[in-house]
């Protein structure tokens, strides 16, 4: 076994190597260096540090907006940083949600709101969070004005999971259809309509809401439901096993590689002498020839 400030030394030059790959990959842009770190953080569950890091990610951003509007630069450019704001605005919000601080989730999504107006996946979660705390009716009736106001279809999604808490399964079905229709690539809808047909006893129903679901699926959550209930329906679906290697695998094959470097490492320290060896032995290649000659 090598000796502890070795294996320390490696862990460091493990995690060197990762953030470099990644700072690289995100082409060393600050605020979306401590975007990344802060969604491995939250992954842990080291809500406070990932919020932090959110939050200031955000300020990068805010900074940014303010030089681009200085500079008069172009719409789209300009558009591109707002929703870089907004949406670390969001991901802080939903860490404090999480975290049990409702006051300060509802400030940071409003300001994210207010950096991007026209965001309606922005303004359903607003809506969402403020009217949580309302009686049964009222909150239907704020999700069915946020319909009535923007038509998207975070906001027919919301009033149709309404209607199915009410156990009004014709009012769900026809809202979340029509979420489905307006965002065919996204899961959720396609899930919880997969849910109400299966209630309703229509099997084909809920086999084609799950089939439709799944291949735009990335959360380990919504794979298994959508594989759930496809093989409950009668259908063929992947094995739970093999989504959750194929989940596993695609979020955490960086880490899993880093690990198995530092393990290979601890492990078997004969690598490092044989490699020291081996360059002693180019190094004497040239003294050796010289001699000889």
């Amino acid at each position: 076994m090598v000796r502890p400030w070795h294996a320390a030394l490696g862990l460091a030059a493990c995690g060197l190597i990762w953030l470099l790959a990644f700072a690289w990959s995100v082409r060393f842009e600050p605020a979306a260096i401590l975007s990344g770190l802060g969604r491995p953080a939250a992954g842990l569950r080291l809500g406070a540090l990932a919020m932090g890091a959110h939050l200031e990610a955000a300020e990068l951003s805010r900074a940014r907006v303010r030089r681009l509007r200085g500079e008069g630069a172009a719409v789209a450019a300009l558009q591109r940083t707002r929703f870089d704001l907004a949406n670390e605005l969001r991901d802080a919000g939903l860490l404090a949600h999480a975290d049990g601080n409702a006051a300060l989730a509802e400030e940071l999504l409003t300001a994210a709101l207010q950096a991007a107006p026209e965001r309606s996946d922005l303004r359903c979660l607003l809506v969402d969070l403020r009217s949580r705390a309302l009686p049964p009716d009222e909150r239907r009736v704020a999700l069915l004005e946020l319909v009535h106001e923007s038509g998207s279809a975070c906001a027919h999604m919301l009033a149709g999971e309404s209607f199915l808490e009410a156990g009004d399964a014709e009012a769900a079905q026809a809202y979340l259809g029509r979420a489905a229709e307006l965002r065919p690539d996204w899961p959720a809808p396609h899930l919880l309509l997969a849910e109400v047909c299966w209630r309703g006893g229509d099997r084909a129903g809920a086999l084609a809401n799950a089939s439709a679901a799944l291949p735009h699926a990335q959360g380990l959550r919504d794979r298994l439901a959508a594989t759930d209930r496809m093989r409950l329906a009668g259908g063929r679906a992947p094995e739970r096993w093999q989504v959750i290697a194929e989940y596993a695998w695609r979020e955490w094959w960086q880490a899993g590689a880093l690990a198995a470097a530092f393990v290979l490492f601890l492990v078997h320290p004969a690598l490092v002498a044989a490699g020291g060896r081996g360059l002693a032995r180019l190094r004497a290649q040239p003294t050796t020839a010289d001699s000889t000659s």
